[in-house]
């Protein structure tokens, strides 16, 4: 009866640790698996996120007194914050908006205000992003502002609608109020907090 007992737990210990090992089956709030369609949205619902990124920034030309120049430091380096807040569709679709302020070299401040498109890849605890923000910046450079960022996110286990994630940044901002199109271009490095 011992051997039959000891047969019965190991059986059992083993299928628990099975069930648990396969990361495809998710467990709900009740304690039952969830199916696949609503393995798919557990992440719908509003989501914020907060951005900080630094890198290389270039722009070609300044404007004094109304006059093209040149300019003392087109090359140099810049950072970023900015935060962002919309609903999340399911695990891979977000849409939302936000703002920030950044800069492009050392003398060149502004504000951008955009709309965010963000894809999640992979329905998996690490997965690769696709990020994409388009608007409007104000400051010492006003005009289109595009983003493209793409990197990867990683799930917070015991806050399961937490990530933090990390992502190369290509922007672009065009100043439209100087009649030449003076333009901004930003290489970045970004870590953020996904909310």
């Amino acid at each position: 009866m011992k051997k039959i007992i000891v047969l019965f737990l190991a059986v059992v210990l083993f299928s628990v640790g099975a069930y648990a090992a396969d990361s495809n089956v998710k467990i709900g709030n009740d304690g039952q698996p969830l199916t696949k369609k609503e393995q798919r949205r557990t992440l719908r619902g509003y989501k914020g996120f907060v951005e900080l990124g630094m890198g290389l920034t270039r722009h070609d030309l300044i404007w004094i007194n109304g006059e093209k120049s040149e300019d003392h430091k087109p090359r140099g380096f810049g950072i970023e914050a900015l935060t962002v807040h919309g609903y999340q569709f399911n695990n891979f679709f977000f849409l939302g908006g936000g703002a920030g302020i950044n800069e492009c070299t050392e003398t060149n401040v502004m504000m951008p205000i955009f709309a965010d498109m963000r894809i999640n890849v992979l329905n998996r605890r690490i997965t690769p992003v696709l990020d994409v923000k388009w608007g409007y910046a104000v400051g010492d450079h006003s005009g289109v502002y595009f983003s493209f960022n793409a990197g990867a996110r990683f799930r917070l286990d015991k806050k399961p609608q937490s990530a933090i994630y990390a992502m190369a940044e290509l922007s672009y901002i065009e100043d439209t109020e100087i009649i030449d199109s003076s333009d901004c271009l930003r290489y970045f490095l970004k870590v953020g907090y996904e909310f």
